[in-house]
């Protein structure tokens, strides 16, 4: 039934896939709009420190928050950070890095005590520190920093969705 019609089908979407994108949709727009006030309801009932992609689903959580945890877990497969001051992207956690293949850095963390993207960046200069980068990351890898484009003023890190050109998540991509 889910085979598309050209190919003998019904044309029918697959249901659940489609679900799946909605909810990540609705993930989306607790993103893009925090001060909502469905996302302030929902931050002061789930996650209160604010981050909503790397909250916890807990014990006796509503179906509402349930199926909304399930959009973030699809949504978590293809977002990435995109770095403005550095300051709320983990190295070693976040997907930030847009020519790797999962979007994270490939070097092994090992004793390294450096933690945010912002202390690999020359404040005054607004540029990268190149030797701080070679030192630490294998050679793939502090290529592909080096080729990420740093913002001219002071912006804030944010969310992307990383397969289209806009950046903005749509249940069709």
């Amino acid at each position: 039934m889910c085979v598309p019609k050209r190919n003998g089908g019904m044309g029918f979407r697959d249901l659940h896939c489609f679900n799946l994108a909605l909810l990540a949709k609705q993930c989306w727009r607790l993103i893009a709009e925090p001060e909502s006030l469905c996302a302030r309801v929902l931050r002061a009932k789930y996650f209160r420190d604010g981050d909503i992609l790397n909250c916890s689903l807990k014990k006796g959580s509503s179906y509402t928050w349930q199926s909304l945890w399930s959009g973030i877990q699809t949504f978590k497969k293809g977002y990435i950070w995109r770095v403005g001051d550095g300051t709320q992207i983990s190295i070693w956690d976040d997907p930030w890095v847009p020519s790797s293949p999962n979007r994270r850095v490939m070097t092994r963390r090992g004793n390294i005590i450096i933690t945010k993207v912002s202390e690999l960046i020359n404040l005054e200069s607004r540029e990268w520190d190149e030797q701080l980068i070679r030192d630490i990351f294998w050679p793939v890898d502090a290529q592909r920093i080096l080729n990420i484009p740093l913002a001219l003023g002071m912006m804030e890190d944010f969310v992307s969705w990383n397969y289209n050109r806009t950046g903005i998540f749509t249940v069709k991509t």
